[in-house]
């Protein structure tokens, strides 16, 4: 049924009294509709969460020009910009679940003393916005959390997990490493990997082991990898 507008009138005045919108898969309207409403208050709630984050930010800066550190000052703000920039192009292409899965990834990382970094570079294209699907997420949210566990289990405190996703002529390719492993300060990941799904209480989710992840991605259609040479994970998103 093509889209439009119809009129129902009474039988006495014929005057309308119900505009209804005929929509041409009125579930699919209805799941985008509520898909949308899910995304404005996540948004909502991620902006509250960063404007209390600012105020923080406020304060250790003010702490360190008190000591007079503006080296300090200045790393900070870097920092700070720098994130903020990353996620903010993920929220400027309509990508809100992902830039909320990241954002929320940053805040699980300061909970168990590591850092969370993320570096996206692709264009405003609306093609972007495949990535936003809930099988990408997945993929992601699974990935980082095996970084995060097992870093976390060998006692790695303030290591950097770092997420780099750029846009190629033909996929998205998402990069994601550890960066003292990378430049050789930690051992490999390889022999911390987790073997099987172990539920892990302070993210209180269970852990899939990258072997799992790899099947994941295949069986949904994604390129999972592991480079064994610098335990960096690769994740190709076909456009």
């Amino acid at each position: 049924m093509s889209s439009g507008i119809k009129r129902y009138r009474t039988p006495k005045n014929d005057k309308p009294i119900i505009d209804a919108a005929i929509c041409g898969d009125a579930d699919e309207c209805c799941f985008i509709e509520a898909e949308r409403e899910r995304s404005v208050e996540s948004l909502k709630a991620h902006l509250s969460e960063q404007r209390h984050d600012f105020f923080n930010l406020l304060q250790v800066l003010y702490g360190y020009t008190q000591l007079k550190k503006p080296d300090k000052v200045l790393e900070h703000i870097t920092d700070y910009c720098r994130q903020m920039e990353n996620i903010g192009r993920l929220y400027n292409c309509k990508c809100i679940k992902l830039a909320d899965l990241l954002y929320t990834k940053g805040k699980e990382a300061d909970s168990i003393d590591l850092n969370f970094e993320t570096s996206v570079n692709v264009s405003f294209n609306t093609v972007v916005r495949m990535i936003d699907i809930d099988t990408v997420l997945n993929a992601v949210d699974n990935i980082i959390s095996a970084f995060f566990y097992a870093l976390e289990k060998e006692g790695s405190k303030n290591a950097h997990v770092i997420l780099n996703l750029k846009e190629n002529a033909d996929n998205f390719r998402m990069e994601i490493y550890c960066m003292e492993i990378k430049n050789g300060q930690f051992d490999a990941i390889d022999s911390i990997i987790p073997k099987q799904e172990i539920y892990w209480e302070k993210t209180a989710k269970q852990i899939m082991c990258f072997d799992s992840i790899i099947k994941y991605c295949d069986n949904n259609g994604l390129e999972g990898k592991m480079l064994k040479e610098d335990s960096t994970f690769v994740l190709s998103i076909y456009k």
